[in-house]
């Protein structure tokens, strides 16, 4: 029984020593991460706000934060300046460049990681030191092929452009998570007569799948965002979204109704896509964490 009192009295130091916040002290940590949530956030609400303000109050000098809404400055935006097609062009050029991205990135990964290529390890080190190229620097040279191939201002010509900066990066991630795959099922599928494209498509691509959610993420959001090789690659037809956000912006004035709406707007994809695949996110940055 000494034995046993000793033993308890000796635990009970062991288990109180752990650090247990205060509740002054977990107040406070919850309010400087609710003040730092706050100011990151807040340049978002005003944009949000201003996109419905009138244009008396956007140009009030002191700030207005209670007015009655309007649509108009989104009204403006689809009627007087064709806000409609340039969403258009970016979602085409967009989906387009993730799913060729997403095709030939899973093919090249499963090369790399899969088979027997000789410098394997310096090629995959080559094709990723081709994302580290600034796109100023590849600007003209492609402006002046494009020129000469006539695929300035369409579609395939920007699509093209997208692939080439995206693919290394694409290749890169999916090599990573092939990596932690076990060769078992494919060796398996090998025996049972399937071919390499079908083992691909039947064994691979669903054990990769939040790996290939994550990617195709990464992949949209760098075009849907992407500005210079759009700008320089486009007039017209196939002008994207941030080039027509850029031009609200003039030498004497600036349209901040109509460019607080088409930034709205151009937001509301990019989280639509996070929120619909959050979950593969997830399951695709922690894959191979835990073996």
């Amino acid at each position: 029984m000494a034995t046993l009192e000793q033993t308890k009295t000796e635990f009970v130091p062991l288990a109180s020593s752990r650090t247990i916040l205060s509740p002054p002290r977990l107040k406070l940590g919850n309010l400087a991460a609710g003040s730092v949530l706050l100011i990151w956030l807040f340049p978002v609400y005003w944009v949000l706000l201003t996109s419905f303000k009138p244009i008396r109050e956007i140009n009030s000098a002191v700030p207005i934060f209670i007015f009655k809404p309007t649509i108009e400055n989104y009204r403006d935006l689809f009627l007087k300046f064709g806000f409609a097609k340039v969403l258009m062009n970016s979602l085409v050029i967009t989906s387009a460049t993730c799913a060729v991205v997403m095709v030939l990135g899973v093919l090249a990964a499963y090369a790399l990681g899969r088979m027997r290529v000789p410098g394997e390890k310096h090629i995959a080190l080559w094709i990723l030191s081709l994302r580290f190229m600034p796109p100023i620097a590849v600007t003209i040279p492609f402006y002046i092929q494009w020129q000469d191939l006539r695929l300035l201002d369409t579609y395939p010509g920007l699509i093209l452009v997208y692939v080439g900066f995206n693919l290394p990066f694409a290749i890169w991630l999916l090599r990573g998570f092939l990596a932690d795959l076990p060769l078992d099922l494919e060796e398996a599928a090998l025996l049972d007569g399937l071919s390499r494209l079908q083992i691909i498509w039947r064994v691979v691509v669903p054990m990769i799948l939040p790996g290939i959610a994550s990617t195709a993420i990464f992949t949209f959001v760098f075009s849907w965002n992407e500005y210079l090789m759009a700008l320089m690659l486009t007039s017209v037809e196939a002008v994207t979204v941030p080039v027509t956000i850029a031009k609200f912006v003039m030498p004497y004035t600036i349209l901040w109704g109509d460019l607080s709406a088409a930034v709205v707007i151009q937001v509301v994809p990019m989280l639509a896509v996070v929120f619909l695949l959050q979950r593969h996110i997830v399951r695709g940055l922690t894959l191979g964490a835990v073996k």
